[in-house]
């Protein structure tokens, strides 16, 4: 493997870092308007069976990001490593709508 190719690597291995950067120096107006885009982009929260009456009142999803629902939730099957926010920012954990955001779930 080549330097270059070694580069890339650690770039990625450090994305999440480097999106969680990016949106620090966000307003909270363009912070919301990412979220927004997001959920209906991507996030397959909705998706889930884990997914309740509750959370959907609620307007809740994009757990990864945004942290534990407000809702009481019995994960029934996560389907989180299925979700392609998942594997673009290369999460590590999941269960997010119980047990917190990525960063959370990182700072425990």
């Amino acid at each position: 493997m080549n330097y270059k190719n070694k580069q890339c690597m650690v770039f990625d291995v450090h994305k999440f870092e480097k999106v969680l950067e990016k949106m620090s120096e966000m307003s909270e107006e363009q912070l919301e308007h990412v979220f927004d885009m997001e959920k209906k982009k991507l996030c397959i929260c909705r998706t889930c069976s884990t997914y309740t009456q509750c959370i959907d009142e609620g307007e809740e999803g994009l757990f990864c990001m945004m942290g534990r629902s407000n809702c009481d939730v019995n994960i029934n099957q996560c389907a989180c490593s299925e979700c392609p926010i998942h594997s673009n920012f290369q999460l590590k954990y999941d269960s997010f709508c119980r047990g917190g955001s990525e960063l959370d779930q990182r700072n425990k």
